[in-house]
């Protein structure tokens, strides 16, 4: 049988197991309020949580590879799709979440959807888990999307007020297996860096210890923002 194949249908497959797992525990846990004060239940869940990343990072690259298709895709939608999609952890951790636009858009580039949402998706979760990690009333738990115009390009930036990095931290962030955070696995911005000099995409990372990160993405000057297709 055909390899993408067979790779795409197993993903599909754990990742709708994974979810309903995941949905049952959440019923639960609405069902029983007790065990929202557990602590091995809460750690149960975040093991969970780190295994679900972990086989979606592994996975998701190689299973969509055959169906990687370069069409025009609109960044604005992407990550109104990829905050539904964290609602409930950042509504958990009272994380907010904006987008914003100067101008306001559309904002169309050509990419792959499958591989734009991967690299958004790492992006979002490392800022989670670095807001997570920080401690104390200086917290302000916010991650903003903001997208620009400048010089033909479009200018994406993705900012956390995590726990942020050093210097030295900054300059091993994208290697694999590399992590700075607890039960961190050191894919996710391995993948991020992978899929932008695929897809041909400046990024640079800008970050300062409690203060927070910021992810700059420029896209091919090719990539200009189009009128949404018919």
């Amino acid at each position: 049988m055909n390899q993408p194949y067979e790779l795409t249908t197993f993903s599909h497959e754990i990742n709708n197991s994974l979810t309903l797992i995941y949905g049952q525990l959440q019923y639960i846990e609405n069902t029983k309020e007790e065990l929202k004060k557990d602590k091995h239940w809460k750690q149960m869940k975040e093991d969970f949580s780190s295994l679900f990343d972990l086989i979606r990072q592994v996975l998701t690259p190689s299973a969509h590879a055959a169906s990687a298709a370069m069409e025009p895709q609109d960044l604005i939608g992407i990550f109104r799709e990829v905050r539904s999609s964290w609602a409930y952890r950042l509504n958990r951790e009272n994380i907010g979440f904006y987008i914003q636009a100067n101008p306001p858009g559309p904002y169309y580039v050509y990419g792959s959807r499958s591989k734009l949402l991967q690299m958004f998706h790492n992006l979002i979760s490392n800022g989670v888990k670095a807001i997570e990690q920080k401690k104390g009333p200086a917290k302000s738990p916010n991650i903003t999307i903001h997208l620009s115009q400048e010089q033909g390009h479009i200018v994406l930036n993705i900012s956390d007020t995590g726990i942020g990095m050093t210097k030295e931290q900054q300059t091993r962030a994208f290697y694999r297996g590399v992590s700075f955070l607890p039960k961190g696995n050191g894919i996710g911005l391995s993948v991020v860096h992978e899929i932008a000099q695929e897809m041909h995409i400046k990024i640079h990372m800008d970050s300062a210890i409690n203060q927070g990160t910021t992810f700059t993405l420029v896209f091919p000057a090719r990539e200009h923002t189009k009128q949404r297709p018919v």
